[in-house]
């Protein structure tokens, strides 16, 4: 037979309420905090979990606040869209106008050309737009810096046909064709921006080399960009070679070898010719297409090329020229279709926008969604039931209690208490 002891029962009594404690503490955590883990020693099934969802819900936010960057670029993109819409319409009805011979001379020549002009500038302005932050929204990675602040750099020239004064001739692109990306989900990237030398073209553009490069052979093994995709180019490749591989390279372009045994690339939708040779490599400046002097891009065309089509300054500059010396049958036929081609080009890239827009606002719907799953997820995993949490604190109380009176009366009187 065990032989029981006052001290064991004491330890067993001072054992139990102590356990009562801690669980009691645990509950009253619980109940303060809101949350069933509080260490990841508790459960760490359970908490493993629950760092997994707020890992998720910090993502979602991220996405979330990608979208709506995201949505306030298109926005800005979309507005300066709307307005050169707007000016090309206008420009269209001064067009029909001046190709009819139901204005006098000064109405055709001077009035028209006038407006024209002013709607150039707003044109060069629009081209120009900056984001809030101050940022060239048109221009690209490049978007401005203290010594280049605008994508668009208009040239000036005093002209007296007309009495135009210092009339603008030409518009430079000095951004360029870098894409703006924003993931918004998973692994998936939305490009929110248009680069200038895309959206502001009229036509497409030809590049025609001056140089015979029949004998061309590349010499050692080299890399090219054409707008911005890298195009290989092995060592022994002749120009027909070159050519093959730039037309399997999925750009929007076309190569061909011209009549003097030159080479031609020609873009297959309105945009700038972007050419660029890799690191060390001089394949486009051997074949006569860009300049050695000046490499890089943009406008580094070599000086003895031919370059072909235009952007929409170009175009509308023209145009008002035209006006001006009164060739109402160049006015009707060649300016009015470019008119319409540069509208058509315009309205093109207004849709891709529309419909980025469509996709960015769907994207904010489920993300919202999932963002509301995922909290639902935390609050069953890391919440507590307050009901059955206050039901457990009564009954370790109550248990707790019913132990202390237990204890006082198990607790056998000593011989000291005999003896008093």
């Amino acid at each position: 037979m065990d032989r029981i002891t006052n001290q064991m029962i004491t330890n067993t009594m001072t054992y139990n309420l102590q356990r009562h404690q801690v669980e009691m503490d645990k509950l009253q955590t619980q109940l303060s905090t809101g949350k069933s883990v509080r260490n990841p020693s508790d459960d760490p099934i359970s908490a493993t979990t629950q760092m997994i969802y707020h890992s998720r819900l910090t993502e979602i936010n991220q996405y979330i606040s990608n979208i709506d960057e995201s949505k306030s670029r298109l926005n800005e993109v979309d507005t300066a869209l709307q307005s050169v819409t707007r000016i090309f319409q206008r420009i269209r009805t001064l067009t029909v106008q001046g190709a009819h011979g139901i204005y006098s001379s000064f109405e055709r020549k001077e009035a028209t050309a006038a407006e024209i002009n002013q709607l150039l500038g707003e044109l060069v302005n629009i081209a120009n737009s900056k984001s809030p932050t101050g940022t060239s929204i048109f221009g690209g990675f490049n978007t401005g810096t203290e010594e280049q602040p605008n994508a668009f750099v208009p040239i000036y020239q005093t002209l007296t046909a007309g009495n135009q004064g210092d009339a603008m001739i030409g518009v430079e692109y000095r951004g360029n064709i870098g894409k703006i990306l924003r993931e918004v989900s998973k692994g998936d990237y939305l490009d929110v921006n248009i680069p200038g030398n895309t959206v502001f073209w009229a036509t497409n553009q030809i590049l025609t080399s001056s140089r015979d490069a029949s004998a061309y052979t590349a010499t050692t093994s080299q890399s090219i960009h054409i707008d911005g995709k890298e195009i290989t180019v092995s060592a022994g490749d002749n120009m027909d070679m070159i050519i093959d591989r730039i037309n399997n390279s999925g750009t929007s372009v076309r190569a061909s070898k011209g009549g003097r045994n030159n080479m031609v690339i020609e873009t297959t939708t309105p945009h700038q010719l972007w050419l660029e040779d890799a690191g060390s490599g001089t394949v486009l400046q051997d074949l006569g297409l860009i300049n050695s002097n000046f490499p890089h891009p943009p406008n580094n065309f070599d000086p003895t090329s031919t370059v072909g089509g235009m952007s929409i300054f170009e175009m509308v500059i023209q145009l008002r020229d035209d006006l001006v010396r009164g060739d109402q049958e160049l006015v009707g036929g060649r300016d009015l279709g470019l008119v319409d081609t540069t509208l058509n080009n315009v309205l093109k890239h207004l849709a891709s926008v529309g419909a980025k827009q469509s996709r960015v606002d769907e994207l904010a719907r489920r993300s919202e969604y999932d963002k509301e799953n995922v909290l639902e997820m935390i609050s069953k995993t890391e919440g507590v039931d307050i009901a059955e949490s206050i039901m457990n604190f009564r009954w370790l109380e109550s248990v707790h209690q019913y132990a202390l009176a237990v204890g006082a009366k198990s607790i056998r009187p000593t011989l000291m208490d005999f003896l008093r």
